[in-house]
């Protein structure tokens, strides 16, 4: 696994926009933190074009992720925000030299889309808030932001969660959206997950949405082989008038029933507000007490 440098005061980030746009006086607060921090902020060239609900067209977008990639100033890249979209730049995407350009890309939910190919070429990345998510009311703001500061300056980390199995467990780290697995699962561009630990979350999704996608989880096999499953938050949750009979959790528990690897319930990451930094394709290890990453 290719680990990026690590941050150090002078460093540059680059933002830029995959999926949807965002307005521009979202910026500030994300500069003020990243100012804080001794870091530079530098705009991709399309930063705020607007093209439908996404931040430019697919040429603009994929121009920026190309000019943050091989501009060797460049640290670390942040996507301005989620939505929809990145599914949408895949083949381009996954034609770029990531591993030769070694730096730290942040985001989640969306940005699983280009987790993915990242992992692909053996490169570490980071499971955690976007640029706008800093201008939003958030009473857990700064337990994320110190969160997201270790894992770019390689401190290490504790990771809260409300319940597991108390196997020990310790494997390197992968995943995200749950709704973006599945798609790559569809599209057959799965990594292989093979002694891994494969983290889920999602938002917004009725329950029996998230059945489907974890029986076709089941039924591809993804399940086998892993190390541990660590299940972020579940937000917002949906069900119809004659109720599904499952919560999400209830739904994963059940599928998963035939595996005996261990699962860790509650980790806050995800769409909640606590929303902690993961380094995706990185060790993360689970003593029976204590979930940790180095």
């Amino acid at each position: 696994m290719i680990i990026p440098p690590y941050l150090i005061p002078g460093d540059k980030i680059a933002i830029v926009s995959p999926a949807r746009f965002m307005e521009m006086e979202q910026l500030q607060p994300f500069e003020n933190w990243a100012n804080k921090n001794g870091w530079e902020i530098v705009l991709a060239p399309n930063l705020g074009k607007r093209f439908n609900q996404f931040g430019g067209t697919e040429n603009e977008r994929v121009s920026d992720i190309k000019w943050a990639l091989e501009n060797p100033d460049v640290k670390a890249v942040f996507s301005a925000r989620g939505g929809y979209g990145t599914l949408r730049l895949f083949h381009e995407l996954n034609q770029l030299d990531f591993e030769n350009h070694p730096k730290w890309w942040v985001g989640f939910s969306d940005l699983t889309v280009l987790h993915a190919i990242l992992s692909r070429q053996n490169l570490a990345s980071i499971h955690g808030p976007m640029v706008m998510q800093f201008a939003q009311e958030n009473s857990f703001l700064s337990e994320n932001q110190q969160s997201l500061e270790s894992s770019l300056t390689g401190a290490a980390q504790i990771f809260p969660f409300e319940f597991s199995h108390d196997q020990a467990f310790e494997g390197p780290l992968w995943g995200g959206n749950l709704s973006i697995i599945f798609t790559l699962l569809a599209a057959g561009q799965m990594p292989d997950l093979t002694g891994k630990v494969l983290f889920i979350e999602d938002i917004d999704e009725y329950v029996y949405h998230i059945d489907r996608m974890m029986q076709a989880l089941e039924i591809g096999g993804v399940f086998q082989g892993l190390s541990a499953l660590i299940v972020g938050s579940m937000s917002d949750m949906k069900d119809h008038e004659i109720p599904f009979g499952w919560n999400a959790h209830e739904i994963i528990q059940d599928i998963l029933k035939k595996y005996d690897f261990p699962i860790i319930w509650g980790v806050p990451c995800g769409h909640d507000q606590k929303n902690f930094s993961l380094k995706l394709g990185m060790s993360i290890k689970f003593d029976g007490e204590t979930l940790t990453q180095l």
